[in-house]
């Protein structure tokens, strides 16, 4: 465990210095150099990892290549391209079944966004919001895949592998759902996923985050296992990126609805992601039952 436990200080370090500093600095999230920091932040697990392999090569290896591996594995690709919209989905259709009051087709979490800018509406909500679902079902997985790559290389292809060799599989995702979820607590502290007004601050949004770092991370860890590449869970990061935030464009902006941000509706939420844990557990089961069958 000593080289994993190197592995996750420096991980935490590098990436903790810059959130913080820039915290304490006074900068506010979604500013722009809040937003560098945070692309810097999602490249930070590869360059430990990259800082650690120059240091020793033999004890710091990859458990999966660059190559695409495309032939042998396409339908997992399609699945890490599309899955996470139809979980974003599923995830917004229970939440807003729920709490129907939250839903509207208004779009005014647009129109708030523009009036906050001092932009004017030359644009109908609407047809942003169509562009928005458009982008996340389309070019703006890809796009994602390379700011979530820096994450990926650290996370699946060194830690949860690393993990896995010295645990079972329900241990290792739990180590990694851990460590990767509190390795944001810096920027959910200030307000990242859930903002600062939702039920139970801070540390409901700890146990939300580490439920979805364990659910997610099953499904990245799946795809790469089952493509030996790195860019399959890269994109299906990617993905999740962005439609995380599709079901907050069908939401009412109201003080309540902030307040029960930590429910949902993106999938980072406790109700709205149920479809993603569920889907999860149901990879992890199957997983356990194939190596029980195996011994």
């Amino acid at each position: 465990m000593k080289k994993t436990s190197i592995y996750i200080l420096l991980s935490y370090g590098l990436a903790w210095f810059i959130w913080i500093g820039l915290w304490l600095a006074g900068v506010q999230l979604g500013q722009p150099l809040s937003l560098l920091g945070s692309t810097l932040g999602m490249w930070i697990p590869a360059l430990a990892y990259g800082i650690l392999r120059k240091i020793n090569s033999d004890k710091y290896r990859l458990d999966a290549g660059f190559a695409l591996n495309f032939k042998k594995g396409w339908k997992y690709y399609l699945l890490a391209m599309w899955g996470p919209g139809l979980m974003t989905l599923l995830g917004m259709i229970l939440y807003f079944a729920i709490f129907k009051n939250q839903f509207s087709l208004q779009f005014l979490v647009i129109k708030q966004m523009l009036e906050e800018t001092g932009e004017s509406l030359t644009i109908a909500p609407a047809f942003l919001a169509m562009l928005q679902v458009i982008s996340a079902v389309t070019y703006a997985p890809l796009l994602n895949t390379f700011f979530a790559l820096g994450e990926e290389i650290g996370w699946r292809g060194y830690l949860y592998p690393t993990l896995r060799k010295q645990f079972s599989s329900l241990q290792a995702h739990l180590m990694t759902g851990l460590i990767w979820s509190l390795w944001h607590l810096p920027i959910n502290l200030q307000g990242y996923n859930f903002g600062l007004t939702y039920w139970g601050y801070p540390w409901l949004g700890v146990l939300a985050m580490f439920i979805f770092c364990f659910s997610i991370g099953i499904l990245l860890s799946w795809v790469m296992e089952r493509t030996g590449s790195i860019w399959a869970p890269a994109l299906l990061h990617g993905a999740i990126n962005a439609c995380a935030g599709l079901g907050i464009l069908f939401q009412n902006p109201s003080q309540q609805a902030l307040a029960m941000r930590i429910l949902g509706p993106s999938p980072v939420g406790l109700l709205s992601g149920l479809p993603l844990l569920l889907l999860a557990l149901a990879i992890l089961q199957k997983e356990r039952k194939q190596e029980n069958e195996l011994r």
